[in-house]
Formats: C-alpha cells, structure tokens, sequence
C-alpha cells in the first residue's frame, strides 16, 4: 500500500491537515495551463505542472519533511538529509519524450533554485542531473501524449535559437507563478486571500474616458492643445488596427502619455488583450505616468514596479512575495522589462507569463542603451510574433528602429500612428537650440543666475552636485537625481511646479532623469552636450506648452571641467557634426533620423556588447546555457536597492516587513522610499546601514541622507544611463 505523499506541511496543523501531492500537482497543472493558454503552450505547461513536484513522492523525501516538522513515523525512519525532487519530475518528462521532455526538464528541474545551464563544469547542469541516478518515486503519474511541435505561430531559421530559450522560460514563468499561487493558498489561506481585485479593462476604459474627456473640456484653447488633439485622433483611429507593432513619434509636450493610454485601452478592448504594460527608462517618469494613470483610472487599477528587491529564491516566503503582474495596468522600467526576459531566477521570470496578450507601451524608446539594442529588440520581435503582443515603440526622438540594409537587425512591419511626423512637429516646434562652446562650472552657475526661471540638465551625478553646490543656497534652488528616493522627489517636483506656476525664482540643475516626459515648463534651459535625443528632451522641459509666442532659448554647452567617456562622448561626436547644418532646429525629424544613423553606424558592432544573442541563438538543439544567457544586464553593473526610512511611514512599513516578513503589498508600499545605488556606494554606507531581512538594507541615518541632494556617497564609476 502506498504512503500517504504530501507536497507542503501547515504551520502549526497536524499531518492530516497538511496538501496532498496529488493535490498540488493537480492544481499546479491546471493552473500553469490557463497561464499559457494565451500563447498556445497550456499543453506544454500542464505537463510541466504536474510532474514538477514527482520527486516529492520518494520516501526520502517525504520523510524529510517530517524531520523538519519534528514528526516521527514510520515514513520519518527513511531520512537522509534534504534531497533534491526537482531533478526527478524533469527525468521522467526527458524518459517519456527526450525532444519536448528536454525543454519541460529545464522548467521543472529550475523551479525552485533557477534554469540552469545544459552542460558544464558544474554538476548543477541539466545534462549532469538526467545522468545521476535518483531513488524511485511512489506517485505513479498517467503518461500523457506529448506535443510533436512548438506552438510557435512564426519560426526563423537564423533566430530559432532565440525562440526556443524564450519560449522555455515563458514556460517556466507559467510554471513558477502557478506553483507559488498554490503553495500560498494551501500554507497561508489569509495572505491569498488579500490578493488585489482589479477592475476589468472595459470599465477602465470608461472612466478614463469620462476623466479624459473633462479635462479635454476644460483645457485651454492654445495652439499646443489643439495639436494634442490631433495626436490623439491620430491614436484612436490606429487603435482599430490589427494587432502588431506600431510607433508613436510625438514632439515633446505633445500629449503622448495620455493619448498613447488611450491606444491602449480602445486597442486592448478591440483585439480582447489582458493588459497594458508601460515599460519606462527613469523611475522620475514612473512616479509621474502612475500616478497620472491612478488618477485618472484609481488607485487600485494601476501596478507600479520598478525596485527589484534582491530576495531569496532558496526562501519559500520571499518566493511567494515576488511581484508577477497580475494587474491590468503595469507600469515598470526597462531595467525590470529587459532583464526579466533574460533572467533564470523564478522570482524574475515568475511575471513574464502575464506580458503575453497584452499592449506593451515603451516610452522614450531612444533610452536603451546602444550596447543592448539588439537583444532588446529581439524580445520586442518575439513578443509581438507568437506572444500575441502589440507593441509601441513611442518617443519624441524615434531611433532607426526599421529593418534596412544599414540595420538589418532592425524591426519589420512597424507601422507609425501618427499620420504626418513632419508636419506635428513643425506645428509644435517651440524653442531653437544653440551650442554656446565650453562653460566652467562658475559660468554656469552665474548664467542660471541671470534667468529668474531656469533649468540645466547635465550627464552625471557629480556634475549635478558640483553646479548646485557653486549656486548660493536660496529656497527657489533645486537638485534632482536618482540618490533621492521617489517620494522625496515627488515632493521637490511639486515645489518645483508650484514656483513655475506662481512666476517665483526657480533654478534648478539635474541628471537626464527630468528629461523624458517629465511635465515641467521652464522659460530657458542649458544642456550638457550629448546626443541629439537628449538634447531633444532637454528642450522639451522649455516652452512645453507654448505659452511663448517666441522660440524658448535652449543653450548646448559642453562642460569644460568634464572629460566625458564612453557612450556620452560617442554620442556628442555625433550630435556634433549637426550643430552647424541644423542650427536652431536640432529637434527636428529629419536631424533625429541624421544623428541616429551617425551614431548606429558608429557603434554597430557593439549593439550586443556582452555576445548575449550568441548564447540565445545556440540553444536551437535544446541545449540552453541560461546561466550565460542571464548575464544580460540592462546597467552593466547591478545596482542593489534601499529603503530610507527616514519618513514614519516608511520606519512603519519597515518595522511591519521585520514582523511579518516578506510581503508582496508591502514590497510595493515601500517602493516610494527606495532607492537604487552600485556596489560600491553599498559598500561605502554598510556601516550605516540595517539589514532586517536577507536582501533587505535600510537606511535610517539622516547623516548620510541630504534633505536637498539625497543619499551622500561616491559617485558612480563609468557610466550611468539612469540618473
């Protein structure tokens, strides 16, 4: 007679009232199944879910689980330490089908520690775990037809590498998100229960409408307004359109981030899509579009997910706490975006399921950085090919993202939404640009000194602090970067709009993070030289809603103390060789597509830095090197998130996560508080900082945080593309 064979014990109950396996491994098929339905895999998907936890059936196994609930019966007498299960469900899955139980095993062998790699040096490898010799499991499963072929509705010889590792791990993010949902439901029934219940996006779609439509109402009636106007006629007709990619190339300040919602959602309702994912460069931009969109559709509508809280996977409760995007309205970074699509962690892929059949928008486009250009628009392509995803490619400054003899790694069948690029932005063309040469940092500061209103924008953190130091300390006089937490910052934001709006002193200097889509208007702006996009944005803070009838001035200057490197040097070469033949119209299309082919062709052969595709487009046998893969990294050196608790909320929602530990409502609560800084600066404030909870660091000390600048360390080495 077989033993009882159970897959979790219940804090605190009794072996009786511990989850079957069969019942687990029931309801993880049935789950992991309709997550992949959308993209055709739920086949796939339910026989990865119910051989997942086999291994779990081994006497082994289940006698340690009793030894770690201190429970002595006959079964207890078989322990022999903790034992690998995984390895097992993914043995039977290759015995059964060697071709598709190949991919299946690399999901379930990963879903606890990662997917691994096929081969290597390392005995974690899946060829080295199919090899080993496992005890016998007492669950005998039902042998189910295997799929003959992948549910792929286009497939590419050259690119079929790529399709096959990422249809594995979407596969694994089916799998993963299933069998944490379950094991939450069976461990701790009342923290299930507290999962958010999101509106639908046809009610949605109505009250945007009814919100949207009043604030059209009491606009004001300026030429700026009646082009946004236009912008948005030009999205609802486009959003009758077959699902596919599209671009959206609107001027700044043209009314992208609401009219491009608005694609969305009619978009969204007309193909039957789950979704909208906003996928974003700076975190300045996700605290304003989110709570843009909460106001608009309420505060339970909208998902905001940018820190990446670097949490366990070996925990089963930080596991549970993983974000995995389950509400109709996600906006995140393309940090969190990209990386996620080439990680093998299940906390990192535990979302990717919910991006299939969805409208993806990313904004400012132009952000990504050019060494990763090539693998981010692969993910791009596949989503849109057989993940049924429409996606925008939406910016101020389109880069040349269409395939062409010049790029042909570029996009095919994109289709602009806009009707006549060139004539919305000549209609909305509101400042002129001018290189002025080099400045010092004490020219600088006296030339802000001389405009009542002013912004400058500068490429690096330290150059922020040296300008704002050299101005005199007055209240109207403010610095922005990303070593302030979002909070902090919104607040500085809405000092900054107030004194604009009132016609008070107001200077201020920052990093790129106010350029793309931040809603600021400033009589006059400086800019550090760098590439034209840049410029762009930067000039899309002056003038943003035309209330002068002269061309805003827009002042490019080169800091003379600065030896810029790398990426901000090659694209001020570029940029450069433009200021003489469009002076005063540097904003132009026609100059956008000049310099971007200046600076693609420059730099085409590090549009993939790392070899990250090789390693994709070498998995067409099955054989998948995802450790290699998932040394993609969007900042090529990781940053590492903390809290600073220096409000009482976030010392409150930090003394709850302590107690209770961790929590998915309030991983999100304390986002507003986090901030994102490099290895070293950790290293340099690790005196100073808590550590509650693995992968948790809190900073408490108002000593190392400056009410004006944020946190105080070292400056970042090499380059920074995020503020």
């Amino acid at each position: 007679m077989a033993p009882d064979l159970f897959a979790h014990s219940i804090p605190g109950q009794p072996v009786s009232a511990w989850q079957p396996l069969d019942v687990h491994l029931r309801n993880v098929a049935q789950r992991a199944a309709e997550f992949a339905r959308p993209f055709g895999a739920h086949h796939w998907a339910w026989l990865a879910g119910a051989h997942h936890d086999v291994g779990k059936g081994t006497l082994v196994w289940q006698a340690y689980l009793r030894h770690a609930n201190a429970v002595m019966d006959e079964l207890a007498m078989h322990y022999n330490g903790r034992i690998e299960h995984a390895a097992i469900g993914a043995l039977q899955l290759f015995r059964y089908a060697p071709e598709a139980g190949k991919l299946l095993a690399y999901c379930v062998a990963g879903h606890h520690g990662g997917l691994g790699n096929w081969c290597g040096p390392e005995d974690d490898s899946l060829k080295a775990k199919l090899e080993q010799q496992w005890p016998p499991t007492h669950l005998s499963m039902e042998e189910k037809e295997f799929p003959r072929q992948l549910p792929l509705a286009a497939t590419n010889g050259e690119r079929f590498g790529f399709q096959i590792q990422f249809f594995v791990r979407m596969l694994f993010s089916c799998l993963v998100d299933a069998d944490f949902l379950d094991t939450e439901a069976a461990m701790d029934p009342l923290r299930a229960g507290e999962r958010s219940q999101y509106p639908d996006l046809p009610s949605l779609h109505r009250t945007f409408r009814q919100h949207f439509n009043a604030l059209r109402a009491n606009a004001e009636s300026t030429l700026v307004n009646v082009h946004r106007e236009t912008v948005l006629s030009d999205c609802l007709a486009a959003a009758e359109a077959p699902e596919g990619l599209f671009s959206l190339t609107v001027p700044t300040g043209g009314g992208k981030t609401l009219a491009s919602l608005a694609f969305a959602l009619a978009h969204a309702l007309r193909h039957n899509k789950r979704r909208i994912i906003y996928v974003i460069p700076f975190t300045s931009i996700i605290e304003q579009n989110a709570a843009v969109f909460r106001s608009m559709l309420g505060e339970g509508a909208v998902l905001e997910h940018h820190c990446q809280f670097t949490i366990d996977d070996a925990d089963r409760h930080t596991r549970l706490a993983a974000e995995n995007w389950d509400a109709p309205i996600v906006v995140t970074t393309n940090v969190q975006f990209f990386d996620s699509f080439f990680a093998r962690k299940p906390s990192r892929c535990r979302k990717l399921h919910n991006v299939a059949d969805s409208v993806v928008i990313f904004d400012e486009v132009q952000a990504i950085p050019v060494e990763k250009w090539r693998p981010c628009l692969e993910v791009v392509r596949e989503l849109a090919l057989n993940y049924k995803v429409s996606a925008v490619l939406c910016t101020a400054t389109q880069p040349a993202v269409h395939k062409c003899d010049a790029f042909p790694a570029g996009l095919e069948g994109v289709s602009e939404i806009i009707r006549d690029v060139p004539a919305l932005f000549s209609a909305l063309k509101r400042t002129r640009e001018t290189f002025i040469g080099d400045m010092t940092v004490a020219d600088l500061a006296s030339a802000l000194m001389t405009h009542p209103q002013a912004l400058c924008v500068v490429n690096t953190r330290q150059q922020a602090l040296d300008l704002f130091d050299a101005l005199p300390s007055e209240d109207g006089h403010f610095h922005l970067s990303a070593l302030m937490y979002p909070a902090h910052r919104s607040r500085v934001f809405a000092a900054i709009r107030d004194r604009l709006d009132k016609g008070r002193p107001c200077r201020v200097v920052s990093t790129q993070l106010i350029e793309a889509g931040v809603d600021v208007d400033f009589a006059c702006v400086y800019r550090a030289i760098s590439g034209i996009d840049s410029i762009a944005q930067a000039a899309g803070r002056c003038n943003r809603n035309g209330r002068n009838a002269t061309a805003g001035p827009v002042y490019v200057f080169k800091p003379a103390e600065a030896s810029d490197h790398g990426h901000f040097r090659m694209a001020a070469q570029s940029a450069r060789k433009l200021f003489d033949r469009y002076d005063g119209d540097l904003t132009t299309p026609q100059c956008v597509r000049d310099y971007f082919d200046d600076y693609f062709w420059k730099n085409a052969h590090r549009m993939d830095a790392d070899g990250i595709l090789e390693h994709c487009n070498a998995a067409y046998r099955g054989e998948i090197q995802f450790k290699d893969i998932a040394a993609f990294q969007m900042i090529q050196s990781a940053t590492l998130p903390i809290i600073v608790a220096l409000e009482p909320e976030a010392a409150t929602l930090v003394d709850q996560l302590t107690f209770a530990g961790p929590a998915r409502s309030l991983l999100r609560k304390l986002q507003p508080y986090t901030v994102q800084i490099y290895p070293h600066q950790m290293n340099e404030l690790h005196d100073w900082l808590e550590n509650p909870l693995p992968g948790l660091w809190v900073l408490r000390s108002e000593q190392r945080y400056s009410a004006r600048t944020g946190i105080e360390c070292a400056p970042p080495e090499g380059e920074v593309f995020f503020g």
